[in-house]
């Protein structure tokens, strides 16, 4: 008898174990790191390098604390937390590397900042979904994260430093893969890839700008500069649309409505320049600061017949 319950006590105990994996035990994300960032980062000291001080963390309410001066503009894309070390080469200490990385909680907050920061024609690097070289300084967009190595020189030696720290630090996060909805979005047709931009707030100067996407295509010999942006709704797309009609009423020349084939174009005299609106869908696209009031519309009619709604 005693055999018997201590048998099916063995038995319960074994379900409820079971129990407790499937259910109650916290499950990985695809987002989660299987390591510590700040452990990460301390391990990276190239040979003869030591880290300075120690590996530095902070978060939203405090990353003023070091980047004094900037931390607005990656406040305006919802950062979560900033990572960063600077090594130092034992035997000469204005000899440095730093190593930052930024969790910005999404794809898109990443790339906005990436993307901003970035300076056209910039070499491309083999890192993450997109990355560049500046001198001898790397930045990488993977995922969530945009990464820094900032270098004291601009020397071959500082080069290989950073593109190898480049490497080891971006390898080990994870992308998600979510898409960043407007780089498939904008219509690809003589873009000028790394003239994109993501703008969370605030785009083009304009308060009542938000989400939107900004670009440059190559015209014949003329570049002109597009932007894209997804509302909640037609209605509120059209809203926008109107609030930029106002706008160009009250610091522009005026503007006019005009219909090609069967779509309807709001162009606005800048004084100068010309902006193209128009509304499809859930989006507002349109050009902006074009120097031809007819290439400008043009132009615009192409993008209207381009884009795809989603």
């Amino acid at each position: 008898m005693w055999i018997v319950k201590t048998g099916r006590i063995i038995m319960l105990l074994t379900l409820a174990v079971a129990l407790w994996v499937c259910v109650d035990r916290p499950q990985t994300t695809s987002d989660s790191e299987p390591f510590n960032l700040s452990d990460l980062l301390a391990r990276l000291a190239p040979e003869g390098w030591t880290i300075y001080d120690q590996v530095g963390q902070f978060k939203a309410d405090n990353l003023y604390e070091r980047l004094n001066g900037r931390a607005e503009l990656y406040l305006a894309y919802d950062v979560i937390s900033l990572t960063t070390a600077t090594f130092e080469d034992e035997n000469d200490i204005r000899r440095f590397v730093e190593v930052s990385v930024f969790d910005m909680g999404n794809p898109t907050n990443a790339f906005g900042i990436f993307s901003v920061e970035r300076f056209q024609g910039d070499p491309p690097l083999d890192l993450g979904r997109m990355s560049y070289r500046s001198d001898s300084n790397a930045y990488i967009w993977k995922g969530k994260y945009y990464i820094t190595i900032v270098v004291a020189d601009s020397t071959e030696e500082f080069q290989q430093i950073g593109l190898d720290l480049a490497n080891k630090v971006t390898a080990p996060l994870i992308d998600s893969g979510e898409r960043v909805w407007g780089l498939s979005a904008l219509p690809q047709d003589n873009l000028i890839t790394d003239s994109v931009q993501y703008f969370k707030v605030d785009a083009m100067g304009l308060d009542f700008m938000q989400n939107t996407y900004t670009a440059e295509y190559l015209k014949g010999k003329t570049t002109i500069k597009a932007f894209l942006s997804q509302q909640a709704s037609p209605d509120a797309a059209l809203d926008l649309v109107e609030r930029y009609a106002e706008y160009s009423q009250k610091y522009g020349q005026g503007y006019k409505r005009t219909k090609i084939d069967g779509a309807e174009f709001i162009l606005c005299d800048m004084g100068g320049t010309f902006d193209v609106i128009f509304q499809k869908g859930r989006i507002v696209s349109g050009v902006i600061a074009a120097n031809h009031q007819v290439r400008a519309i043009e132009i615009a009619s192409d993008l209207w017949i381009q884009l795809q709604l989603n």
